[in-house]
Formats: C-alpha cells, sequence, structure tokens
C-alpha cells in the first residue's frame, strides 16, 4: 500500500512538470538565454554552458509547484516577461558598454545614464525573438483553455523538490567546469562577461546577487565615534611627519601628467641581459633619465591589476577580500584625479581592453576621471594575446594626447605583457633567449622585451612631437609576474642558488620611475616602498597640497623612512624584511636572520594602516576624513 501511495505521487509530480504550459516556459526561457550567450559569445553552446542555463531554469520553476492551479499559468508568463526584460536590458547594455549589468552598478545608475540616448539603435531586428512568443501566449492561452486536476501537497512537494534538486545539480556543474579554469573568478569578478559567456545570465545575476548583500552594501554599521577618532589621530600622525619644505615640490607644476601603469612588470629586467642583449633596453634608457626606486614593492592583493590602480590614484591599501574596484566602487573617493581636477587639470584614462573587466567603467567615473578611452574606441589593427598591442595602443594614445586641452592627467594601462605571456609572437621584433625559449620564463622575457620596445617607440614620438619636455612620466610595474611554482626559473634568471621565502619575497619589486621634464635630476632612490606611495610622491612633485587627502601612503622623495606594507601579511622597511605571519624577519641588505621581536612597532604600523585602510573604505569615510583634516590644516 504505501509502494503504491509512493508511486503514485511520484507519478503525479511528474505529471505536473510535463504540464504544457511548463514544458513550454522552459524551453522559451532555455532559447532565450542561449540566444543571448550566442549574441554576445558568437561560440557554440558548451555543455557546461547548457547545464548552468538549464539549472537554473528549473530552480526558478521550481517553486511554481506551490501555486494553486488556475494561477500557475498566468505566474509562469509574468516570470518570462521579467526574465525576458532582464536579456533586453542586458543586450542592450553589452552593446553599449560590452559588459553587462550587475547590482553595484544598478546602484549607480548615474554612470550608464548616456545608454538611455542611444537605446533605438542598440536594438536590431533579430532582438524580436526575445519578445515573439510574449506576444503570442495571450491569444494562445485565451485559445486554449484546459482542465486540469487538483494537485495535492504531497504532488506539489514531490514537483518542488525534484525540480529544484536536478537545477541544483544541472547549475552546480556548470559552475564547476567554470572554477576549475577560473578558480578565484567568482570571488573577485573581475571579467563579469566571461562568467556570462561560462555558466549563462541568470548564474551570474544569482551569484552577483549574493555577492552584494555578502558584502553589506546597503547595511553598513555605523562605525562608532571612538573607532573614527582613532583614525583620525592616525592620518593625524602621518600628516606630522610630513616635511615643512618637501625636497622637489612643485618640480612639475603646470606640466601634464603621464602615468604609464605596464601590465606585470617586475623589476628583475631592468638592466638585467640575456644572451648579451638588454631585456629592457629602453626602460634602462628611461631610467637614466629619471628618479627611480630601485625598492619598490608589489603591494596588490585579490584584485590584481585593479588593486595597483587603484592604489596609485587613491592611496589606500587593498581591501582584504576581492577588489576594491567590484565591492566599493560607489564610494566617494578623494582620488589623484579629482584633486587634480581642481588644479585645472583634464583627466583621462586609455586601456586597449574591455570597458566592464574590473568595473572600470562604473569605476573610473567614482575616481573622478573625466573620460575612459577603451577597446570601443580604439582601431583593433594588431592583436597580440589579450587584445590591441601595446605599439598600436600607445600610437593611438598619442594621437589623443595631442588632442586633449592642457595641462592634463593620462593614466595609461598596458596589456600585451599579461600572464599566461604565451602570446602569438608574429609582432614581435627578434629577441633571443637562449634556454630560456618556449618556457614559462623565456616567454614572459619576450612579452617584456617586446613591450619595451612600444614604449620606447611612445617616448620617441613624444620627443619628435616636442612634447617630452612638457610632461611629467610616472612609471611602475602593476603587480608580479612569476608565479611561485616557476620560482626555480626565476632563480636561474637570477642566479640564486637557493631560492628561499626570503629571496622569493626580496624580490617581488616592480620598477617605479619618474621623469622630470627634461630628464634631470636623475638619481636612484632607496627608500622602500609601494603602490600607496604612488600618488603622495606625484603630487609632491606636481605642486599640489595634498594636507587635507586621507592618504596611507608616504612622499618617497621626502619620507625619512620606508614601509611596503604587504597584504598577507608581510612588510618590509629600509633595512628589514618581515614575514610576519611566518614569525621570520631578515636584514634586507643580505638576508640574515632578525629577531622579529625588535619590529613591533613596525608591525603595528601594518596592522593599522592595513585595518584603518579597510575601515575607510568599508565605511566610506573618504568624504569624512578630507572635511576632518581640512579644518584641522586651517586651524
Amino acid at each position: 500500500m504505501k509502494i503504491t501511495f509512493f508511486t503514485r505521487n511520484i507519478n503525479e509530480s511528474a505529471r505536473l512538470f510535463f504540464e504544457w504550459d511548463v514544458v513550454l516556459f522552459i524551453a522559451m526561457i532555455l532559447f532565450k538565454l542561449l540566444f543571448f550567450n550566442r549574441l554576445v559569445d558568437g561560440s557554440r553552446t558548451s555543455l557546461a554552458l547548457f547545464a548552468s542555463v538549464l539549472g537554473t531554469v528549473l530552480i526558478v520553476v521550481s517553486w511554481v509547484a506551490f501555486v494553486p492551479r488556475p494561477f500557475s499559468t498566468a505566474l509562469l508568463y509574468l516570470i518570462n516577461c521579467g526574465i525576458t526584460f532582464v536579456i533586453i536590458a542586458d543586450m542592450i547594455f553589452f552593446r553599449y558598454f560590452n559588459d553587462v549589468i550587475s547590482v553595484p552598478l544598478l546602484t549607480q545608475a548615474s554612470n550608464v545614464g548616456s545608454v538611455k540616448s542611444s537605446v533605438l539603435s542598440l536594438l536590431h531586428g533579430y532582438d524580436l525573438l526575445f519578445i515573439l512568443d510574449l506576444l503570442c501566449l495571450p491569444m494562445f492561452l485565451w485559445v486554449r483553455k484546459v482542465k486540469r486536476q487538483a494537485s495535492s501537497v504531497w504532488m506539489r512537494l514531490g514537483s518542488f523538490s525534484a525540480a529544484l534538486l536536478l537545477g541544483i545539480f544541472f547549475s552546480w556543474y556548470g559552475i564547476g567546469q567554470l572554477l576549475k579554469s577560473q578558480p578565484y573568478i567568482l570571488t573577485s569578478f573581475y571579467d563579469r562577461v566571461f562568467i556570462v559567456q561560462n555558466i549563462g545570465l541568470l548564474s551570474f545575476h544569482g551569484i552577483d546577487a549574493y555577492q552584494f548583500y555578502k558584502s553589506g552594501y546597503n547595511d553598513k554599521e555605523p562605525l562608532a565615534e571612538e573607532e573614527k577618532q582613532k583614525i583620525k589621530d592616525f592620518l593625524l600622525n602621518k600628516k606630522k611627519e610630513q616635511a615643512l619644505q618637501p625636497k622637489y615640490h612643485g618640480i612639475g607644476q603646470g606640466k601634464n601628467l603621464i602615468v604609464i601603469q605596464v601590465e606585470a612588470l617586475q623589476e628583475f629586467v631592468i638592466n638585467r641581459k640575456v644572451q648579451g642583449q638588454e631585456i629592457t633596453p629602453n626602460l634602462n634608457r628611461l631610467a637614466r633619465q629619471s628618479l627611480y626606486f630601485e625598492n619598490f614593492y608589489c603591494e596588490t592583493a585579490g584584485g590584481g591589476t585593479s588593486d595597483a590602480e587603484f592604489m596609485a590614484n587613491v592611496s589606500l591599501f587593498p581591501v582584504k577580500d576581492g577588489s576594491a574596484y567590484i565591492r566599493f566602487s560607489g564610494n566617494k573617493y578623494y582620488s589623484m584625479p579629482r584633486r587634480l581636477k581642481e588644479e585645472g587639470y583634464n583627466s583621462i584614462v586609455m586601456h586597449a581592453y574591455k570597458p566592464g573587466f574590473w568595473n572600470r567603467s562604473v569605476m573610473y567615473p567614482s575616481l573622478g576621471f573625466d573620460a575612459f578611452y577603451n577597446k570601443n574606441h580604439m582601431e583593433q589593427d594588431e592583436i597580440i594575446g589579450m587584445g590591441l598591442s601595446d605599439k598600436s595602443f600607445f600610437r593611438q594614445s598619442l594621437e589623443r594626447l595631442k588632442q586633449l586641452p592642457q595641462p592634463y592627467y593620462a593614466f595609461m594601462i598596458t596589456l600585451t605583457s599579461h600572464y599566461p605571456f604565451d602570446n602569438d609572437k608574429s609582432l614581435y621584433s627578434p629577441f633571443d633567449v637562449g634556454a630560456y625559449k618556449n618556457t614559462f620564463l623565456g616567454n614572459y622575457l619576450e612579452a617584456v622585451h617586446y613591450a619595451d620596445e612600444a614604449l620606447g617607440d611612445f617616448l620617441d614620438e613624444l620627443e619628435r612631437e616636442g612634447m617630452l619636455d612638457d610632461v611629467v612620466i610616472a612609471l611602475y610595474g602593476d603587480h608580479y609576474a612569476i608565479p611561485k611554482d616557476k620560482k626555480e626559473e626565476l632563480a636561474r634568471v637570477l642566479d640564486i642558488k637557493d631560492m628561499n621565502d626570503f629571496e622569493w619575497v626580496n624580490h617581488q619589486k616592480m620598477p617605479f620611475l619618474i621623469r622630470l621634464p627634461g630628464g634631470k635630476p636623475a638619481e636612484v632612490r632607496h627608500t622602500a616602498g609601494g603602490g600607496v606611495d604612488v600618488m603622495p610622491t606625484l603630487l609632491n612633485i606636481m605642486g599640489v597640497d595634498s594636507s587635507a587627502m586621507p592618504m596611507l601612503g608616504r612622499d618617497l622623495l621626502n619620507s625619512q623612512d620606508g614601509l611596503v606594507v604587504m597584504r598577507h601579511g608581510y612588510f618590509r622597511t629600509d633595512e628589514y624584511l618581515s614575514l610576519t605571519a611566518d614569525g621570520l624577519a631578515f636584514e634586507a641588505a643580505d638576508g640574515k636572520p632578525y629577531d622579529i621581536e625588535k619590529l613591533k612597532k613596525e608591525k603595528a604600523m601594518m596592522q593599522k594602516s592595513l585595518g584603518y585602510s579597510d575601515l575607510i573604505i568599508k565605511n566610506d569615510l573618504v568624504e569624512e576624513m578630507t572635511e576632518f583634516l581640512r579644518q584641522y590644516t586651517k586651524k
């Protein structure tokens, strides 16, 4: 008897989800979502994508089991309307911004408002396929009147459970395949379109909404006044450490400013040869004409390239989890472009990749940049690796610089030397890497040599156009290039017999140099620094008062001592390297062990710097801290 009852309920549950309206809904939504992906991606539908899309549709439709049958068809129609609206909105947004809509972006609708004037031009004839069923279904439903049997509670519960479990299984399969190739993409969200291309639109929006909720974006608890006062005291003490008459102050005042962030450029390639050839001859030449900071370390975290941009333009540390560009793009930042704007500067960003990558199309307006010239504004005439070649990028960027009102601040981000460095090398000039040929490190050296060549062409053109001595040029690498599992290859290049923890961390350096008009003064600076120090150093050179800016970096030209703070708990002073999380410390000059207990003061500074930076960002306190510092400086 029990078996008969169980079997009958299974049959009834299955019958519920084989009703014509449910099957029709699943088929129509599945078609629309896969068609959307085909328009965005252009490639064939993979098994993982199909499974993920089907899974999300089953999860959505499972809840209809609890709706009384007379109303379920109408509900399915309304859900169809809602999903179709989302698909069309994402389609229009993608055609304009080369990106998909996210929840943080919706909170900043003013940043994307320009698309509304172009909606009609962004609609295509075949977009009617998205709404054709919605136009035909009402008449079909009116003609087809089907009597349905009443469904029991067990029948509805069984239908719901089966559809939900199948949906979760299929969705998780698709997501699992994505995470195999990109393990951290669902935490950093650095490429929304890539996520959609692999798991579908509904899965993306579900994960995006969860991440938004998890971050507490709209549910921040007010920070206690006592904690705010600690941050204020900390910032005041940093201001008091600043020199009253700083060196090089205003040496670049009134000049244009170009900041070049070079993808994956590590310091070890500077002034190094392979097979008797300089790896970076143009950077070497530029360094000889610049203030060159030889102890400039990588301070990025989970945000990678976006962290480097953030630190250079805001002088706050990367957030502990994810990327500030994704999680806190709606904050109010007193950034370098915003401060320079107060001095009459126009500020632009130029990068040859798609604007949605790392949420740049949203973040740059938040930082105060006037314009963002990206892949959509550049002729795609030379493609290497991820996109437009550095040579074409610099060439096209130079034409824009010629047209800019002066003075200007141009922030430029290169692309060709991006991981994994195994690019098509047909556009490279010959460069013999000897025994490293076709190895990971050899590919990197070839990519960096090409990037250096592109930079050299750009500098030569600036000089030919008579622009070089009207501009301050700052250049730095954004983050490390060589992963730790390739450390032995790096050890061979550096001729290090034992690539131990000290040697490894000590070589996570990026080049940072500042060329002043005329190429003088030029000297090597030894003060230890990192990404957060770029902004205060440059503002001093540009003669800009930064006393009211809540910066956690220091002016490397005037700081009495250096401090590099790494997100994972390591720090480097001018004299010592502390692997705090491991309980180890070393003398920076020779790697001799050092008593870590003697670095308690520096450790406390590291912890406060990271902790207060997190509080400022999480609680959107930049504006409040700025007003506090402004009032203090008036006293």
